[in-house]
């Protein structure tokens, strides 16, 4: 009996280890330059530069009044994508992305009553969300037999989105008033607008499930500047470029 169960126990044991050995070679194959199977599911992250277009009147008169550029209006961004595959060169993409920017400045002609600057801060955030459908230029791969995949090395792509911009405009410190006192006050506003944007890239294969993106889009979007604090001016305008290097996962 105790040889019965011991013996029992080894099979178990050698099964076992049959198993995971059939588990972990796939994982050194895909290691050598292959998948098993092709990716329907794409990761990508990404960071950048977005370059504002900052053409409204809110910026006209923020420019007019205050020690501010149209370059201030740039800032870092952030950005996410997830894309299914729906055939072997297109895919649809769920995409947001996040940018920020916070300036001081001062009014470029009055000082106050002792001769000190009246300061202010202008900060503007933007979190565009978009649905996109997304190009390859060139096959993303090749099959080889029934399982293994290999990803090309160099993939450009295109692609068109649409969806909103949710923003938020807050402008904080001193500002004359029409009688011509200085008063410190915070100014806000944030809401919704449309978005329109074309993207394009190239990704370059790193491993078989790793690819590094670069990535360039055009963003349009406009919103209403609805709030009592801001009235009078047209709608905002929250588009702009942005150029951005990114990690994508082969899901």
């Amino acid at each position: 009996m105790r040889q019965s169960i011991i013996g029992g126990a080894s099979r178990h044991w050698l099964v076992g280890a049959a198993l995971l050995v059939a588990a972990a070679a796939p994982v050194r194959a895909q290691g050598n330059g292959y998948l098993f199977g092709v990716p329907d599911v794409q990761l990508t992250v990404r960071a950048g530069w977005f370059l504002a277009g900052a053409n409204s009147d809110f910026y006209d008169q923020a420019r007019q009044d205050f020690t501010l550029d149209k370059s201030d209006f740039n800032s870092p961004t952030l950005g996410a994508e997830l894309a299914f595959r729906l055939t072997p060169q297109l895919d649809f993409s769920l995409d947001a992305s996040w940018s920020g920017m916070s300036q001081g400045s001062h009014y470029r002609n009055f000082v106050d009553n002792n001769n000190q600057e009246i300061e202010q801060t202008t900060t503007l955030r933007r979190v565009p969300l978009t649905a996109n459908l997304k190009a390859y230029l060139v096959p993303r791969g090749r099959s080889v037999g029934h399982l293994a995949y290999i990803p090309s090395r160099v993939v450009p792509w295109v692609g068109l989105g649409a969806g909103a911009t949710w923003y938020s405009l807050e402008q904080s410190g001193d500002f004359i008033t029409g009688s011509g006192a200085v008063v410190t006050d915070q100014l806000q506003n944030s809401g919704w607008g449309p978005a329109v944007q074309g993207m394009g890239g190239v990704d370059f294969t790193l491993t078989p499930r790793i690819a590094l993106t670069g990535d360039a889009r055009y963003l349009w979007s406009r919103a209403s500047l609805g709030s009592e604090d801001f009235a009078g001016y047209d709608k905002i305008d929250l588009s702009g470029v942005s150029l951005a290097l990114g990690v994508t996962f082969r899901l």
